[in-house]
């Protein structure tokens, strides 16, 4: 998974490009004018630049400026219309690849692995005719050879113990920038995300993108996986049945069925919805008008995620950083509340959390809007 720079004056064209880059694995840094892009580059760690030529943008003009900018850094441009001759004119100002129309995963995958294959210019040096060398001048370079051998053995120890610790903590970036949600299928993770209008199901052993499903007609804001079926809350208060097929097909749709919603689970029998914006957890019948059996208030400051861990309701507070077991009997109240150190910087925020029978999970967007979301898995300790 590597990070690509992606400069696009139109929306459109962003969200397009940064679905493809997502199904191909990589995350997006999106930017719609050249300073956005340089400066996101300079803070990032971008391994190549995707421009979109058109839409009032000139990519001639972008890509001499970023090849300037940053010129062991491939630049690859995307059309919007066939022309021989404007590919040809890229090329000589610096591009490194140009991407025809129509955009398509095995194009883009092509041109973005030449790219990121791609290490800048090579420098060989020249050999020099042998001298004779002193048995002193052998000596010391016997001696600098075992001192480069330790100090080499040093560095793969430390790199060895810096991995580890990593694999301790559990967290992964993801290629989207603006979670809303998370569940959990018995088998991989979905991470929901608000501004691609897309569940991105995800490897639950190392975060990688498995899958992707579009979903055009609506903005997704919460699922939850039953045993016949997903459930999803959209951002305009509707929520929808879908089959457990590989489309998500959806089969019934509830307009008014979850206003507000953050969350929404399934205990086996009821549907639970979370209200953030008015604080409230409503118990539903699973039946074809959602009936609403009971609200409750709930708890903390800013409750924006619900799960069913198999024997209780528990919900995702990014306001105090608290998981909350509620009392089933009355969800008004909690009977336990977890911590979560890994918020505790401030730089994200939490929007989803799912239960894997093991362990937590939750998904989280940065507070200042820039770069990827985030996963945590969290500690088995803090999972109970």
């Amino acid at each position: 998974m590597s990070e690509i720079g992606l400069l696009a004056a139109e929306t459109g064209d962003r969200e397009e490009l940064s679905l493809l880059l997502g199904e191909l694995g990589h995350r997006v840094d999106g930017a719609a004018r050249l300073d956005q892009a340089v400066e996101s580059a300079r803070e990032g760690r971008s391994r190549a630049f995707l421009v979109v030529d058109g839409g009032g943008a000139d990519a001639e003009v972008l890509t001499r400026e970023l090849v300037r900018a940053y010129p062991l850094m491939p630049v690859l441009v995307a059309l919007k219309t066939r022309d021989a001759t404007r590919a040809v004119a890229l090329m000589r100002a610096g591009a490194f690849e140009v991407v025809a129309p129509p955009w398509t995963r095995e194009d883009l995958k092509a041109c973005v692995s030449k790219s990121l294959r791609f290490t800048g210019t090579a420098l060989t040096p020249v050999r020099l005719a042998p001298r004779r060398r002193s048995a002193a001048w052998y000596a010391l370079a016997v001696g600098a050879f075992f001192a480069v051998s330790l100090g080499a053995a040093s560095l793969r120890r430390a790199e060895r113990l810096r991995r580890a610790e990593a694999a301790r903590v559990d967290r992964w970036d993801l290629p989207v920038s603006h979670p809303a949600g998370l569940a959990f299928d018995g088998s991989d993770l979905w991470v929901v995300d608000w501004f691609s209008q897309s569940l991105y199901q995800h490897s639950r052993a190392d975060a990688r993108v498995l899958g992707l499903r579009h979903l055009p007609a609506e903005t997704p804001v919460a699922a939850t996986f039953a045993a016949d079926a997903v459930w999803t809350a959209t951002a305009d208060g509707a929520v929808v049945r879908r089959m457990k097929d590989a489309r998500l097909t959806p089969l019934e749709r509830f307009p008014n069925g979850a206003p507000g919603a953050a969350g929404i689970a399934f205990d086996g029998l009821y549907l639970w919805i979370l209200d953030a914006h008015a604080k409230v957890l409503r118990k539903h019948l699973p039946d074809a008008a959602l009936t609403v059996l009971s609200s409750h208030r709930v708890a903390g400051l800013k409750p924006v995620a619900l799960v069913w861990d198999g024997g209780a309701l528990w919900t995702l507070d990014a306001g105090d950083r608290l998981l909350r077991r509620l009392d089933l009997e009355r969800p008004e109240q909690f009977v336990a509340a977890i911590s979560l150190p890994e918020y505790g910087d401030g730089t994200y925020a939490p929007t989803g959390l799912a239960w894997d029978g093991d362990r937590f999970w939750t998904v989280a967007e940065r507070r200042d809007g820039k770069g990827p979301a985030r996963l945590f898995r969290h500690r088995r300790e803090d999972s109970r």
